[in-house]
């Protein structure tokens, strides 16, 4: 699949963060606007990912297996012998029908789950960051302050200010405080850990999902036709030939009815794109490395041979982490 950023739809959190000293300080140019976010899928397990300045990025594949980020950093602590033996532990709990071996379809339902366990992990950080009062939870007034360093009573005084770049900010405020409400399923004003992960990954969530919708036809619909246009799907932030060329095929897909406009319905394979192109392109890849008789499935010898590729040799908290993640039973 083709990936064209990592910046997901939501918007970059921790660059948002705004130090402004007073209500008439310019913030156009320290939020992402609408027509800067380029296409492709929100999510941000892809090939950039595992291509660093044109080399291949292990800790991509570490991370795709073990589901955490803070967990693969910790790996360099562990010995060899001790990474191929919990490794051995992960390949029983990849193997989902018992049959000794794991399929590159157990594998793919594997990495794909890491991938979620890593947004949460992403998701969870954020939340006690900006956790004020350390309950767990998440307020409007906390993540507000958190992340734009602002009260409700200085938004309500943006309000009255008519500049453009102001007003443009607190359309991105409303945008977020939409998210939020949909995000409180129990409508208490509050985030729960899992409601807050939800907010912050809407698209891992199907009640999430229509904001999300909203959310992009409202930046992207220009002329407010219910619509988007070939002009309007591509936005003002066009890079290079190539990425053109690709960007209007995929319009063309999307535009399932050929009347050259995207409506709502034909935007959600844009705006939902899951990761599973990414991780069949792992699988693959780790098979590639493990699978030396190539017989498409690995044996317990096979990963674990190959565990450097798999997980390195570096763990130490991993009980902690298994216990966190609630997909591998205690060691």
């Amino acid at each position: 699949m083709f990936h064209i950023t990592r910046i997901k739809f939501i918007y970059n959190h921790r660059r948002m963060k705004l130090q402004l000293l007073c209500l008439l300080v310019v913030v156009a140019s320290v939020w992402a606007a609408p027509e800067d976010i380029n296409h492709g899928t929100p999510v941000k397990h892809g090939k950039q990912d595992h291509e660093k300045d044109g080399h291949h990025n292990i800790h991509f594949d570490h991370e795709a297996i073990l589901g955490s980020y803070k967990l693969e950093q910790e790996f360099d602590e562990l010995e060899p012998e001790e990474a191929k033996r919990r490794l051995g532990l992960l390949f029983q709990k990849m193997d989902k029908d018992h049959d000794m071996f794991v399929n590159k379809d157990e594998l793919v339902d594997w990495i794909m789950m890491s991938f979620k366990l890593l947004d949460e992990e992403e998701a969870v950080e954020d939340l006690e960051e900006n956790d004020q009062d350390g309950d767990g939870q998440l307020t409007w007034v906390e993540y507000l302050k958190g992340h734009f360093a602002y009260t409700p009573e200085d938004i309500k005084e943006m309000r009255k200010n008519g500049r453009d770049d102001i007003q443009t900010f607190l359309l991105t405020v409303d945008e977020e405080e939409r998210k939020f409400k949909a995000a409180d399923m129990n409508k208490d004003g509050i985030l729960t850990r899992e409601e807050f992960v939800a907010f912050y990954h809407p698209y891992n969530y199907e009640h999430m999902h229509i904001i999300e919708l909203q959310r992009v036809m409202r930046e992207h619909d220009k002329n407010k036709d219910g619509f988007l246009s070939l002009e309007e799907y591509l936005g003002s932030n066009s890079q290079d030939k190539d990425w053109e060329i690709v960007e209007k095929e995929r319009f063309a897909e999307f535009d399932r009815n050929k009347d050259e406009l995207l409506n709502f319905d034909e935007i959600k394979p844009w705006v939902l794109t899951d990761n599973r192109d990414e991780a069949v392109e792992e699988a693959e890849h780790l098979f590639q490395t493990a699978d030396l008789n190539g017989d498409n499935r690995l044996t317990e010898r096979e990963m674990v041979d190959a565990h450097e590729e798999f997980v390195g040799s570096q763990a130490t908290d991993y009980g902690h982490h298994l216990h966190f993640v609630k997909h591998v039973d205690e060691l």
